[in-house]
């Protein structure tokens, strides 16, 4: 009963996806959406789907594996990639994208669209380069109209465990090169941190994966962890 409910999930997951895509901008916002299918789902053990009959049986199904918001305020796009590899890890890739073919000097505006502290966290580097995008893995399956509600997976350890230098202060301007990415944000994961610090792996469920920009542009996928 349990696999057969998750494969009519995943059924509606994939129309879902294939209809619309999850993608969110501010509502006066226009928004352009690309995505692409994935077809298959790696696994590091035997996996068994079928779009037509439902039935997935164990494994991590990504039924969508990218997705754009175009922000036509600034010109820039923000793009989020998800797959997995043979050994499980869920593999996330954000960056911001000029779509202008000219250079593009865009204004600093920190209006992200979640707070939660992880993804707070995860988009500030630490570092000279502070982050103008950002993700997280939310447990259950969100949307842009809800994924305020979801609680965000500690993907890292928190920084009090790292001992985190000082934050360096964002930067008030972006220069982008014509046609051109910037500022990519990558990460694999097998599983997530719990109590600070015991890590455990991905649980099976369906998960949502959230990326945002500092302009308040969000796009969203979904993965399944089964068996």
């Amino acid at each position: 009963m349990r696999n057969e409910g998750l494969a009519a999930l995943v059924a509606i997951l994939v129309v879902a996806s294939l209809g619309i895509g999850y993608l969110s901008g501010n509502s006066t916002r226009a928004t352009e959406t690309m995505t692409s299918i994935s077809t298959s789902t790696v696994t590091s053990t035997t996996t068994s789907i079928s779009t037509e009959t439902s039935v997935f049986t164990h494994g991590i199904l990504v039924p969508v594996s990218s997705a754009s918001t175009l922000d036509p305020t600034t010109g820039l796009s923000l793009n989020l990639n998800l797959t997995t590899n043979q050994n499980g890890w869920v593999i996330l890739t954000v960056y911001e994208f000029n779509t202008l073919d000219r250079a593009n000097n865009v204004s600093a505006a920190q209006s992200w669209p979640s707070d939660t502290s992880l993804f707070r966290w995860v988009q500030e580097l630490y570092e000279e380069n502070v982050g103008m995008v950002g993700y997280e893995i939310l447990q259950g399956n969100y949307g842009p109209s809800n994924f305020t509600l979801g609680t965000a997976l500690w993907l890292q350890p928190p920084p009090s465990l790292l001992g985190c230098c000082a934050e360096v202060e964002p930067p008030t301007s972006y220069a982008f090169q014509p046609l051109s990415q910037a500022n990519v944000l990558s990460g694999s994961y097998p599983g997530y941190f719990v109590g600070g610090s015991t890590y455990t792996p991905l649980s099976p469920g369906i998960y949502t994966v959230l990326a945002g920009d500092e302009w308040g542009d969000v796009a969203i996928l979904h993965f399944i962890v089964a068996g």
